[in-house]
């Protein structure tokens, strides 16, 4: 023993030369968001935070959250999570490495509750959540100035609504870590993965760690983007732990593997990306290190695990609430450290374990006081028989009839036994179908492994009677009405009309229109059932009620008609209605509705009929005095109108394009005409007028006028000239300026100014185009004052 002892001592002692021993702070850790499923943007947050355990961690106690918005990392909302239960030390499958290099670690979880608006959580790019704190290790031998690097912990989360609808997410969930190291040259594997809660595709891929954006001692919550730390030559996310092969992850299931190559304390992160159909959703950030020693040569062997008391196995079967001792080689040089599912178990170093859990257990042994490579043995299954269960119920016991069934836990190679007031039933079954009120109780037995449970007693009662009834305030129909009767006694109806279910009703309410025999079959809350009495619902027989029409009257002046209706008895009205008599006079001019209303029967309405009476108006025609217009031009004919004419009579038909038109169309007219136009509206009142045309060939043009203001000949007047629309006329002074010119017909004759000043009196000459085809008119024209 003596050459190992002097060889472990010296190792020891240049592993202390190897590493600083000043110990600081910040280890490792992640952000976690989980929804909290009663409320739209309700969430539980956890960061977890790897710490030395030393004076340092002792004054951590949390500290503020920032959430931004991705698209402009606008600031959202600042919140502080705080400690939550009992810090946990990081437990070492090897104690004497955790002391050995003053690695020893604990991990304390810090929480808040917040409630988040989905409203205002919406942005498509999505949202990330920062926690910052400062010092790394001073001893991590592969990023610059440790000791002076932050620590930012970073998450990613997507809108809290969709299309407007919630999206529900929570990030991924991860256990605690074992406190591991790595000797050199040996291949190491570490599961680093997560679980996802919503079923979501996880990917792994290795990042440079986070340092944090402020400075000074002071918790940030600044937006990002982040700084990364700094690598020293030769590391990089691909090469924290320099290796044959260097430190890498497996995209799909998290699990780090490397062969490390050279001593060291490595900082390292990996970013877990969150997928759903295809599309990213979120990330997180996970940051660790990792020690690698140089192992003593010397191993302890593979250990073996049995269970006391029984043959040796892999897998064992206990029933709940009963234990297994599980153990191990005693050797006095080994230390022990049991683990469950992979993780390392607090305070489990001895030879022996008690289980009561399910899982997967192992034990790892390696020497005491040497930090060197550790032995795991084969892993031994243990699985729990757990018969636990409560007796559900489904259904009801009516006042006469129904039943509920009874379920307890399901499971293969289980035999139950019911009873019934302490009778055992027959059946062998996980449910049972009760018809009966009493108490019901369920013995659950697995025979293979003596495991038996029994539950509780469950006490069934009949419910009241359902009481189903219909309420109307009447049961006699109208004709053509309808009648409202109203279901009670339950939560939902099903009605029935002579014996023929109305499936289109499920309502209390129903409005009838048929005649017949109702009744509605009611369902309570507890899912009971009744129904109502018949109510029958007569039908009250209608009349034909009939009114005489009233002729059509032109004019205000109408006389009086007597009415006429049937059946006898009835009530007339409408305008200039007294008694039985219409006023046509009184009633003026319009189309009234006149009724008669027959009331047959004091639960309905009165019968009406009814009769429009029309007062007519006399159409009126009005036409200008005079139409003007030249040898075969073509013009249209319009009277202005009352009354409303709906036929139309123009004479003499000459020249007109169509004499039943209300607008006559003349064509080519060569002669002076006068024009007769009779109309009649839809009553048959009638009226004519006249209206005359002439037609003029040519333009009379005075020689002189007088401006003067005295209210003759002040303007030069050519008569006839509105037969020839389109004519131009120009006046010139005597040295040939133009000082008149008008192209619209000559509708603003010429009142001898130019621009508003008097022309002085002479001379003018005027030329006159009247007609395209025509020659042009020329002449002198003398301005008096």
């Amino acid at each position: 023993m003596q050459p190992f002892v002097n060889r472990a001592l010296l190792w020891l002692i240049m592993l202390g030369f190897a590493f600083p021993a000043l110990a600081t702070h910040q280890v490792g850790g992640q952000i976690e968001m989980r929804a909290i499923g009663d409320l739209p943007g309700h969430f539980e947050i956890l960061v977890t935070n790897y710490l030395e355990d030393n004076y340092r961690a002792a004054q951590t106690f949390g500290g503020p959250v920032g959430i931004f918005r991705k698209r402009d990392n606008v600031r959202m909302l600042v919140f502080t999570v705080s400690e939550t239960g009992q810090r946990q030390r990081v437990v070492f499958t090897n104690e004497a490495c955790a002391t050995s290099k003053n690695q020893r670690m604990i991990v304390a979880t810090f929480s808040a509750d917040i409630q988040l608006d989905p409203y205002l959580y919406n942005d498509v790019g999505g949202y990330y959540m920062a926690y910052q704190t400062q010092n790394r290790n001073d001893g991590i031998n592969n990023i610059n100035n440790p000791v002076q690097t932050g620590f930012t912990f970073y998450l990613e989360f997507p809108a809290l609504q969709k299309n407007g609808q919630n999206f529900t997410n929570s990030s991924p969930r991860f256990t605690s870590v074992n406190g591991e190291y790595l000797c050199i040259n040996e291949a190491f594997t570490f599961p680093y993965g997560g679980a996802d809660p919503d079923g979501d595709e996880l990917r792994y891929s290795m990042v440079t760690p986070l340092n944090r954006s402020g400075t000074g001692r002071n918790m940030e919550t600044t937006p990002g983007p982040y700084p990364d730390v700094q690598w020293l030559s030769g590391f990089g996310a691909n090469n924290a732990i320099p290796g044959s092969p260097s430190l890498s992850i497996d995209p799909q299931s998290g699990q780090l593997s490397v062969t490390p190559n050279q001593l060291g304390l490595y900082v390292f992160a990996v970013k877990v990306e969150e997928f759903r159909a295809g599309v990213k959703i979120g990330e997180v950030r996970r940051d660790f290190q990792f020690l690698v020693i140089d192992c003593p040569p010397l191993a302890t062997p593979d250990p073996p695990i049995w269970a006391t008391s029984l043959p040796v196995g892999t897998e064992f079967t206990i029933c709940k609430g009963k234990s297994l001792e599980l153990q191990t080689t005693l050797n006095k040089d080994w230390n022990y450290q049991w683990r469950k599912d992979g993780i390392n178990l607090p305070d489990a170093t001895g030879t022996k374990l008690t289980v009561h859990e399910p899982g997967q257990y192992s034990v790892f042994v390696s020497l005491k006081t040497l930090c060197g490579k550790a032995s795991g043995s084969q892993n031994v299954q243990v699985n729990v028989v757990d018969l636990t269960s409560d007796i559900t119920s489904a259904g009801q016991l009516c006042a006469t009839d129904g039943s509920v069934t009874l379920t307890v836990l399901a499971g293969n190679g289980i035999s139950y036994q019911w009873y019934h007031n302490e009778k055992a039933l027959t059946g062998n079954a996980n449910l049972y179908q009760a018809t009966q009120p009493g108490q019901y109780r369920a013995v659950l037995t697995q025979p293979q492994y003596g495991c038996s449970y029994q539950t509780a007693d469950v006490a069934l009662t009949r419910a009241a009677p359902v009481m189903a009834a219909i309420q109307s305030a009447q049961n006699k129909l109208c004709p053509g009405g309808s009648l409202s009767l109203e279901g009670a006694g339950g939560v939902s109806f099903a009605w029935s009309r002579d014996g023929q279910a109305v499936a289109t009703v499920s309502e209390p309410a129903f409005s009838v229109q048929t005649a017949g025999s109702y009744v509605v079959e009611v369902t309570a809350a507890n899912g009971c059932k009744a129904v109502s009495a018949p109510f029958v619902v007569v039908q009250i027989p209608g009349v034909d009620v009939k009114l005489d029409a009233v002729p059509s009257v032109c004019g205000p002046d109408g006389p009086v008609f007597q009415l006429t209706g049937s059946p006898a008895g009835g009530t007339f009205a409408g305008p200039g209605v007294n008694g039985a008599q219409y006023d046509a006079k009184a009633a003026g001019i319009g189309n009234h509705v006149l009724t008669y209303t027959v009331n047959f029967a004091p639960e309905c309405p009165g019968a009406v009929a009814q009769q429009t009476a029309v007062v007519a108006p006399i159409p009126t025609l009005l036409f200008p005095e005079e139409i003007i217009t030249s040898p075969g031009k073509s013009l249209t004919l319009n009277a202005e109108m009352t009354g409303d004419p709906v036929k139309f009579a123009w004479s003499p038909p000459t020249y007109l394009a169509d004499p039943t038109e209300a607008g006559a169309r003349v064509e080519g007219i060569e002669d002076d005409m006068v024009y007769t136009l009779s109309v009649e509206n839809a009553t048959g009142c009638q009226a004519d007028a006249s209206v005359v045309v002439t037609v003029y060939e040519r333009i009379w043009i005075p020689t002189a006028f007088s401006p003067n203001g005295d209210g003759q000949n002040d303007v030069w007047e050519l008569r006839s000239i509105e037969a020839f629309p389109e004519a131009e006329v120009t006046v010139f002074n005597r040295w040939g300026e133009v000082i008149y010119h008008s192209k619209d017909g000559y509708a603003h004759p010429f009142d001898g100014t130019l621009k508003g000043e008097p022309v002085p009196p002479g001379m003018y000459t005027y030329l006159i185009r009247y007609e395209p085809k025509k020659p042009v008119l020329r002449g002198t024209l003398m301005v008096l004052r």
